[in-house]
């Protein structure tokens, strides 16, 4: 009797959610596989202000998402054959990603203005090992990884009519804190620096650069948007920059505390990008939308410091990040309640890292070069569908599908120069070249409880980065093979009334 009774409780739940209209807020988005630009959704105001101004009364939103991402098999693996030396580095481990959001938005003079809260946290910890051959023989070295984020933004919105064009602006301030941490428990380093005098075997770089930085970040957006006959469009332009910055590096040695350092600084830089949305109206249940988006960002953190031993130490990271998008698709909603899309984007992603470190003393002097650690650009497609379905007022359901794939380049170069060596250190440059490509899935649903829409989702991935290639050690030719799995899985809730 119990397990016909749950037979049939489930039946009515299935039933109540596979009957359902939908409303656009974050989680819609979410569950539609974060198709930003394919279809028009309310959401589109936190990218294009302008969009704000078509709402009507008053609304509130909330919205959290969670993510954890699994990496499997992360490696990076250097051999200069001519002189039997292998640095097999290999690690794992996991990060978790807490977005959450609340605001509102409402009527405000001839436009409309909305504030909202957004909060970001991410804590990854990753545990690893190499056992190598070397100059000094073979050895086994442990390794631990972090990285954290906390990010605390607060925006306002405001868009209005302007004749037949729409335009908005939004202003954000925000707190950021983020840190990334290595650590060798064996030899006792932790964040060593000095790996280009001829140490790969202690050289962590590769994985990640540390820092410790906490700064303000300002940021601002200009937006348009309109209709021209059967064409719709969305502008933006967006920048931001850092200030009231502090960054510090430390590093320590267990084994001799002399060599400890903190070097303090600050954190310099800014980010503009454009945003251009079209959508084309085929007929009433036909539309062709189109995406541009470009952007540019540059962060410089620095420091100086005495070390334990006397010594000036001073240093300076510098990483810059650029990405191009460019793609369409079809939107059509073949019957009452039912749309369907697809979309085909080129991406480009460039990123180059660079960090130099230079310690100074009254008889000697030593300068740690990490020119590319590394450089890094890729060529990807990507391809998105997505579903969704309305058959009442009270439920609905949607899913999306992406795949990618791209051709991925990734270069590491560094070199050491000083007066108090014997031999010079070995330069080392290498260029490997291979692919990136994953998949995502995505369900959602939209429930709809008097002036309360809920909007649950989940999702899950998989992402595989793989490139090989080869350089020179000094005039040794030199190989690297640089691979990474990913697997993340997440949810969350947006709730809007």
């Amino acid at each position: 009797m119990r397990k016909r009774f749950g037979f049939i409780a489930v039946l009515s739940v299935l039933a109540v959610l596979l009957a359902m209209p939908s409303w656009g807020w974050q989680g819609r988005m979410a569950g539609l596989g974060d198709a930003a630009g394919l279809v028009a959704d309310e959401s589109d105001f936190l990218i294009h202000p302008a969009a704000i101004a078509t709402g009507k009364g008053f609304n509130a939103y909330g919205h959290y998402r969670l993510t954890y991402e699994k990496t499997k098999n992360w490696e990076y693996n250097a051999s200069v054959p001519a002189m039997g030396m292998i640095y097999p580095f290999t690690a794992d481990g996991r990060l978790w990603k807490h977005e959450g959001q609340l605001g509102a938005a409402l009527g405000l003079g001839p436009g409309r203005l909305g504030v909202f809260l957004d909060y970001t946290k991410a804590s990854g910890k990753y545990t690893g090992a190499e056992v190598y051959e070397g100059f000094f023989g073979p050895g086994y070295e442990s390794f631990e990884l972090e990285n954290k984020l906390d990010d605390f933004a607060l925006k306002a919105i405001y868009g209005l009519p302007v004749g037949p064009v729409n335009v908005g602006a939004e202003l954000g301030l925000a707190y950021v804190k983020e840190e990334q941490k290595n650590l060798m428990p064996t030899a006792m380093f932790v964040n060593y620096p000095w790996g280009a005098e001829d140490a790969p075997v202690l050289n962590l770089l590769p994985y990640m650069i540390p820092f410790d930085s906490k700064y303000w970040e300002a940021n601002a957006k200009l937006s348009a948007a309109g209709k021209t006959g059967p064409v719709s469009y969305m502008f933006t332009l967006r920048g931001g920059l850092p200030f009231a910055a502090d960054n510090e590096y430390v590093h320590s040695d267990l084994s001799a505390p002399a060599s400890f350092f903190s070097a303090e600084g600050k954190v310099k830089g800014f980010n503009v990008a454009g945003d251009v949305w079209m959508r084309f109206a085929v007929s009433d249940n036909i539309s062709l939308p189109f995406v541009v988006s470009a952007g540019f960002k540059k962060i410089t953190r620095d420091g100086s410091g005495v070390s334990n031993y006397a010594t000036t130490v001073e240093y300076e990271h510098e990483a810059k990040d650029v990405s191009l998008t460019v793609g369409g698709g079809a939107e059509m909603t073949p019957a009452s309640g039912t749309r369907l899309a697809a979309g085909l984007y080129y991406n480009y992603l460039k990123s180059e890292q660079n960090v130099q470190f230079m310690e100074s003393g009254v008889l000697s002097w030593y300068f740690d070069n990490y020119t590319d650690m590394p450089k890094t650009s890729e060529h990807r497609l990507t391809l998105r569908l997505l579903a969704e379905q309305e058959l009442n007022s009270v439920v609905a359901l949607r899913g999306g599908l992406s795949a990618f794939y791209g051709l991925a380049k990734r270069d590491y170069s560094y070199n050491a120069d000083g007066n108090n060596f014997w031999f010079p250190p070995s330069p080392v440059s290498v260029s490997a070249d291979g692919a990136h490509y994953g998949v995502n899935a995505s369900l959602g649903a939209s429930i709809k409880a008097g002036a309360v829409v809920l909007e649950p989702f989940i999702n899950a991935g998989y992402a595989k980065f793989k490139t090989d290639g080869d350089g020179f050690t000094e005039s040794m030719p030199t190989y690297v093979e640089v691979n990474k799995t990913n697997w993340l899985a997440g949810g969350g809730l947006s709730v809007k009334f």
